[in-house]
């Protein structure tokens, strides 16, 4: 990799600060929110890169398997978008936003970012997928039920989703997984600037993204849920797109699913958990329904699919071909 590459996006992430500032005095400026959006992208796109180079030179220096990194590190940094704009909403008292951002996200997760990956490369799965796919699937059923049967996820729910990743992180270090063997390109230090620059690109470039569709969307007079849904969800979900399509090229499969995966049992237990710790959050039961049905569909074929040792182009294109459905019968 050219370092002087890398430290141009460092310079380039640098100045994106002033222009996100003199957005937010003219954010009815169309010029402005699409400069933005252009610079949002950029930081998603070349950050989701860097950070997969140094995530997976770090597993190779401390021995650590790329679905564990793609499962905690990777996770965490891409989600890092959903946690900011959920918890935001929750300050701000618009809870239906907290809610619909993190379903949105878990449902373009699965249907555009896995099924991308795997449509570019077929994407060979670790031997403890299966477990985690498991994992997925129960919190993913247990949101469900909470959303059926109350009004608002309350705090004791968020205490609840927030003991079982505890629970589920401390399960992951128990875990005596098979390394590859791969060869190490980066020195110790370089790797983590690389990791921790790619991750704040991802992390800040999200942002300007979510910010810019948001405001372009009000334009339109489209509805708070409708917009969590579709333009907050699918801008928070371009870190792990951009992610796992770098990993998939590059050959790191177990980044490519642990990071879908783990972002989405992240979601779930800690973006919803501490979003309902700030305040309870209403649960918009005119569109639960659609969203639940496809947030099943998606999350169990998941899981049948990791019962394999590989996910497809088939498999990508059926997860792909479900989206535009999904975002048919949401608007």
């Amino acid at each position: 990799m050219n370092r002087k590459g890398a430290f141009v996006y460092i310079g380039i992430f640098a100045l994106s600060t002033p222009l996100y500032f003199l957005m937010l005095k003219n954010s009815s400026s169309l010029l402005l929110l699409s400069l933005n959006f252009a610079l949002g992208i950029y930081l998603v796109v070349k950050g989701s890169d860097y950070f997969v180079e140094g995530a997976a030179s770090i597993a190779a220096h401390k021995g650590i398997s790329e679905h564990t990194i793609g499962l905690t590190l990777v996770a965490l940094a891409t989600s890092l978008p959903e946690l900011a704009v959920s918890v935001n909403a929750s300050f701000v008292h618009h809870p239906i936003t907290a809610w619909g951002n993190v379903v949105g996200s878990n449902v373009a997760n699965i249907g555009l970012v896995l099924g991308a990956a795997a449509i570019l490369m077929p994407l060979h799965l670790s031997k403890h997928v299966k477990k985690d796919a498991g994992v997925l699937l129960i919190v993913t059923g247990l949101l469900i039920l909470f959303s059926a049967l109350f009004p608002s996820l309350y705090w004791w729910m968020g205490l609840v989703f927030l003991i079982i990743y505890i629970l589920y992180l401390w399960e992951i270090k128990g875990r005596k997984e098979p390394v590859e063997q791969v060869e190490i390109e980066h020195s110790w230090l370089f790797s983590w600037i690389l990791t921790v620059f790619g991750a704040a690109g991802v992390s800040w470039g999200g942002r300007i993204i979510v910010y810019s569709a948001v405001n372009i969307a009000r334009v339109l007079n489209i509805g708070e849920i409708v917009i969590a849904v579709t333009a907050v969800a699918i801008g928070t979900s371009l870190p792990e797109f951009a992610t796992s399509v770098a990993a998939a090229i590059k050959k790191k499969y177990g980044i490519a699913v642990g990071n879908v995966i783990g972002s989405n049992i992240f979601n779930t237990l800690v973006v919803l958990g501490t979003s309902s710790l700030i305040m309870p959050i209403s649960i918009p039961t005119h569109e639960l329904w659609k969203n639940v049905i496809f947030l099943s569909a998606y999350t169990l074929l998941l899981s049948i699919f990791c019962l394999r040792k590989k996910i497809g182009k088939l498999e990508g294109f059926a997860l792909l071909i479900l989206y535009p459905i999904y975002i048919f019968f949401i608007i």
